[in-house]
């Protein structure tokens, strides 16, 4: 076991020697791309949008590895929480019912200049949600809903508050394709949005 044991190390420390002799040599799809530093973070995050020309709040989070200061890879999701009623002739008639929604997916954001007190950001989410007519207090309306695809990208000023909470704020454009619940469309559901963000972890 000992004569194995040593074996492996010496086999090890030959290869690491070799990689490190012909690391410059080494070939990559992306070239000059290497990980300086890792963190990460994530937090609560609000959103006020419109459907079908109604006022809308939703509320969710999202978060993910921070990479070199600059590129973030996560993931996030969002609820809307403002009852909006729907429409008698969509509902057959029926008195009471409101729109039920939720959209999330991946995520990946640029960071500009982070290290300042004050910088830039951009990030786009690629996923799918849901909408659907829902009674409050009771089961779920099941055969009103629909899913759909989301795509979001967005724009956005963050602020260094502390060296563990930012503060990021700024316009997002939701567009939605493949929704089918009755008295509503996907050009309803495709909005602008203003967003606050909530960004608790490490930075550096």
């Amino acid at each position: 076991m000992k004569k194995l044991s040593l074996l492996f190390v010496l086999i090890l420390s030959t290869v690491v020697a070799f990689a490190q002799d012909d690391d410059s040599q080494q070939e990559t799809l992306v070239k000059g791309f290497r990980v300086t530093s890792a963190g990460g973070y994530g937090g609560p995050s609000l959103r006020t949008s419109s459907i079908g020309g109604d006022f809308a709040l939703f509320f969710g989070g999202y978060g993910g590895v921070f990479i070199n200061k600059k590129w973030t890879f996560g993931g996030g999701g969002y609820g809307m929480i403002t009852q909006l009623d729907v429409p008698p002739a969509a509902a057959n008639g029926n008195l009471g019912r409101h729109y039920d929604m939720g959209y999330g997916g991946f995520l990946t954001e640029y960071t500009l200049r982070s290290d300042q007190m004050l910088h830039l950001t951009a990030h786009l989410l690629i996923g799918g949600g849901g909408i659907s007519h829902d009674i409050e207090g009771e089961p779920d309306l099941e055969d009103t809903g629909s899913n759909f695809f989301v795509l979001e990208p967005g724009a956005g000023v963050e602020l260094n508050i502390t060296d563990f909470f930012r503060l990021n704020g700024g316009l997002t454009y939701r567009l939605v394709s493949g929704s089918d619940t009755a008295g509503i469309t996907d050009g309803d559901l495709s909005s602008m949005a203003f967003f606050l963000n909530f960004k608790f972890g490490y930075f550096n």
